[in-house]
């Protein structure tokens, strides 16, 4: 299972809000993220309201290690949250929570690859 990082970061009002599961329930709307040999899905941008949701990524590439990279959608922003995959290890998930805004989540060593995620 991959682990969630949350590295520091200057107070910012992007910054992410402690992500939790909406109160009284242990579930959250789920955006899945599909990497395999044909590229990346969704092609279009995920737009969500504001509130928690649980991204998921599968990478059915079966290649070295990914890091995948959640930022604001600006050249040079900081990892707001990150997920990691190897070969035995293709799916993951992370609970986020984000400010208003247009956000991307690259990947490492496939820097062509990239989703749009827009919360409005």
């Amino acid at each position: 299972q991959a682990a969630l990082q949350t590295p520091p970061q200057s107070p910012s009002h992007r910054a992410p809000r402690p992500a939790a599961y909406p109160a009284g329930r242990w579930q959250a709307p789920t955006e899945s993220v599909v990497v395999d040999r044909f590229g990346i899905t969704p092609r279009t941008p995920i737009k969500r309201s504001v509130g928690p949701f649980l991204l998921c990524i599968h990478d059915h590439r079966a290649v070295a290690a990914e890091h995948f990279s959640l930022t604001l959608d600006t050249g040079g922003a900081p990892e707001i949250y990150s997920l990691d995959s190897t070969p035995l290890k293709t799916r993951g998930a992370i609970l986020v929570d984000l400010q208003p805004g247009n956000y991307r989540l690259r990947l490492g060593k496939s820097p062509n690859l990239s989703v749009a995620i827009q919360i409005q």
